[in-house]
């Protein structure tokens, strides 16, 4: 594969409306010989983004990760938008309410919200990554970046249990496939955000930066454009002795004490 800005490259953002999803869009399609198909539920803001960029090279497909046949289309139509597949940002993800930064514990929190979260950040991404391999595979070649989060790597009361799961989950399916498909030419690694400022965060922004800091007083709020660059990284043939690892972006904060 060849550096992703400076060949004709073909991508996929599963996410790419909000938040760092759409700050690899913004990223990707910067070069003009790329073309970027992204999606996500959001038909409003998916179309705003392919609009704003109006370069010709993105692409948006309004999709449901949770349901089966929104993910069969959007794959169905994947080759007659891309001219070649070369990449993958698994970026599709929601935040769990079973914490107490948001007044609930674990033992009042709803199955049916933990089942939520589980159907977008793990089901979903399943989903989309077994589309993504078979296509790749059969290609001999290819990189996926699946987003995980600082929340996969370790555990802390600020954050959902729920969330904290899940993101286990990415990174663990993040290693097994990246072992498995490396015979096929297939990298797959997975990048683990610290504290961002999306949309995701709600009003919990500031309530969850002063709780990092008395755990790690260099802890900071970080921007979708920093992940959106190491996910480009990932993407590109700069990585390609990198596979199964876990990357993150979160300025330190990971080695507070928790």
């Amino acid at each position: 594969m060849a550096d992703p800005y400076a060949t004709s490259r073909g991508y996929l953002v599963v996410g790419g409306t909000h938040g760092i999803g759409e700050a690899t869009v913004r990223l990707l399609a910067q070069e003009i010989t790329h073309t970027v198909v992204f999606c996500g539920r959001d038909k409003d803001a998916g179309t705003r983004l392919s609009n704003e960029l109006s370069a010709g090279n993105t692409h948006f497909v309004p999709v449901d990760i949770t349901v089966d046949e929104s993910v069969d289309a959007l794959f169905d139509a994947l080759p007659g938008l891309l001219p070649h597949f070369d990449g993958a940002f698994n970026s599709a993800g929601v935040i769990g309410t079973d914490t107490i930064l948001r007044g609930t514990r674990f033992h009042d929190s709803e199955e049916g919200h933990f089942d939520q979260v589980f159907a977008v950040n793990v089901k979903g991404m399943w989903r989309c990554l077994r589309h993504e391999l078979r296509l790749m595979s059969a290609a001999r070649g290819g990189s996926i970046v699946n987003c995980a989060s600082v929340a996969g790597l370790r555990a802390a009361d600020s954050l959902s249990v729920s969330y904290t799961a899940s993101k286990h989950a990415v990174i663990g399916m993040t290693r097994a496939l990246a072992a498995e498909y490396a015979r096929d030419g297939v990298r797959v690694n997975a990048v683990c955000p610290g504290v961002i400022d999306t949309r995701m965060l709600g009003g919990l922004r500031d309530r969850l930066l002063v709780d990092l800091r008395r755990k790690n007083p260099g802890a900071s709020v970080g921007s979708p454009a920093q992940v959106a660059e190491a996910v480009a990284f990932l993407l590109s043939e700069r990585s390609s002795y990198v596979n199964g690892t876990a990357l993150t972006v979160d300025a330190g904060g990971l080695h507070g004490a928790l």
